[in-house]
């Protein structure tokens, strides 16, 4: 038996009773377990929940796992309406990550996802997220350096344009390119305060929502995340 601190990213119902949850662990980074009747322990009040974390026991030699029991280490984190979804995107982007093909410093990302989760109550949403997704970024073996331009291997320039090349970094760009690729063309100014961590200028928060939503895609794919679908629908009925 195995015995790991987690948090449930996901989970699904399985047969009667059961559920197939998905736990993000700090040692074995994404694992998948079978929880046996914990669906009837729901009107227990002993429900897994996410948001919170928990001391997991299992076993299985590989491929799906059984958890053997769970003890909750912690309170669920009270998120509410903006930051509720914030928390739901955080899980599903996490999620698509460690289930793809790239190499994952599952410790120190562990650490970055509850950094995350913390700051969504009681920081700016949005940097919370962007912080989160340059941090994912990193530990996921996919920096780059946003304030050079790979090509030439010149500082970028604060007043110039540039787009973002896959794998590749950041290239000067024509008016002409700028003005037929909107969604790829990012101010020099902005990526320097980006390169320095400095989010706080609301035109580098924006433009970095743009631009790693591109560099995130060859890791969590090009379907919608469906956390943004679901805070359309919440602030559509609001």
């Amino acid at each position: 038996m195995i015995k790991q601190s987690a948090y449930v990213l996901h989970s699904r119902p399985y047969r009667e009773t059961s559920a197939m949850v998905d736990f993000f662990t700090p040692d074995f980074g994404l694992i998948r377990c079978i929880a046996r009747g914990v669906r009837k322990s729901m009107s227990k009040g002993q429900a897994l929940q996410p948001f919170t974390q928990y001391q997991i026991f299992f076993h299985g030699d590989s491929g799906l796992k059984n958890l053997d029991k769970y003890e909750s280490q912690s309170l669920p984190l009270a998120l509410t309406g903006d930051a509720l979804f914030s928390g739901f995107y955080v899980n599903e982007v996490i999620l698509r990550a460690l289930r793809s093909e790239a190499e994952v410093e599952a410790e120190f990302l562990y650490d970055a996802y509850e950094g995350a989760l913390q700051s969504l109550q009681t920081a700016h949403l949005e940097l919370a997220l962007r912080s989160f997704e340059v941090t994912l970024l990193e530990h996921m073996g996919q920096s780059y350096e946003w304030d050079m331009d790979f090509k030439t291997a010149d500082l970028v320039e604060a007043d110039s344009h540039y787009g973002f090349f896959v794998e590749q970094g950041m290239s000067r760009v024509s008016h002409i390119y700028a003005a037929k690729n909107p969604n790829n063309c990012f101010y020099g100014q902005d990526l320097h305060y980006l390169a320095q961590g400095d989010l706080s200028h609301p035109s580098t928060l924006k433009m970095c929502k743009r631009l790693l939503r591109l560099a995130l895609r060859p890791i969590i794919g090009y379907k919608p995340i469906q956390a943004r679908e679901l805070l359309k629908q919440y602030k559509h009925l609001k």
